[in-house]
């Protein structure tokens, strides 16, 4: 009824009628999947050859961590039609984007090609005899890997600090890689006998802060209860004291400032 009301009884029948090749199911992809749907277009085919993927549940909102390993398109095809029961959508786990540029430059049709690659986001308006074409554009390189100590212990890169939250999001919720524990790292080629002493002569690699026997990140949390404080204040002051205890890996950079939850504004409300 909002639509009509919004639309007219005219615009609304040609919402409907309108036939819908949505290439794509991603983090776009959702969001217009979701609009589509929302706005009264009933008649959709979605194409995504991909898989869900950890990573993915923290921006593409119609999918869930059961969902992991399943068909993008299927899955997204299943949780849209809970905003539209009555819409038909027709879901193939397929690569299309090559043919989809194609068909629009023989059509003479203009195209507008958007998505990611690793960390990156582009949007490229393409159009035939004005743009280059899809496959004309060169793609990025293949993602660049940082060694762990650089995550865990030096992040001096707004691009560390993505990748750390990528890794800390997994430890939490995802697959327990054990390779991308955000916890300090005290084997760091990088510390001098001074810093490692400091760091490492504790008892069995304990703490230095409390003398508590380090945990991986997962196992501490799950321990925890998931206690947004308690994870909070590890990861943010704790871990943040110990890596100060380091000593020479601050000799030449800008030591952190470690952040306790109590003096976070409007913490009440977490």
């Amino acid at each position: 009824m909002a639509l009509l009301g919004a639309l007219g009884k005219e615009h609304k029948n040609i919402l409907n009628e309108c036939k819908i090749l949505m290439v794509g199911a991603g983090g776009i992809g959702c969001e217009l999947l979701k609009n589509l749907v929302l706005t009264g277009f009933s008649d959709i085919e979605l194409i995504d050859l991909d898989t869900i993927d950890v990573s993915n549940l923290n921006r593409q909102f119609l999918f869930r961590k059961e969902h992991v390993g399943k068909s993008k398109a299927q899955v997204a095809k299943e949780s849209a039609l809970k905003f539209n029961p009555n819409a038909k959508i027709k879901a193939h786990h397929d690569t299309a984007r090559n043919h989809v540029n194609r068909m629009c430059l023989g059509a003479d049709i203009p195209l507008v090609e958007s998505g990611t690659a690793g960390y990156l986001g582009q949007v490229n308006p393409i159009k035939k005899g004005v743009t280059e074409c899809y496959e004309c554009q060169p793609k990025p390189p293949a993602q660049k890997t940082f060694p762990g100590c650089t995550i865990r212990n030096t992040p001096s890169e707004p691009i560390h600090c993505v990748v750390w939250a990528k890794h800390l999001f997994n430890q939490l919720f995802g697959e327990d890689d054990p390779d991308e524990d955000v916890s300090p790292d005290t084997e760091d080629p990088e510390l001098t006998a001074d810093a490692g002493k400091a760091a490492l002569d504790t008892e069995a690699k304990k703490d230095a802060i409390g003398g508590i026997e380090r945990k991986s990140t997962r196992t501490w949390a799950v321990e925890t209860g998931y206690n947004a404080e308690k994870i909070f204040n590890k990861l943010f002051r704790d871990d943040i004291k110990y890596l100060l205890s380091m000593e020479t890996l601050w000799k030449e950079r800008r030591p952190p400032q470690y952040l306790d939850f109590h003096d976070l504004p409007g913490k009440g409300q977490i």
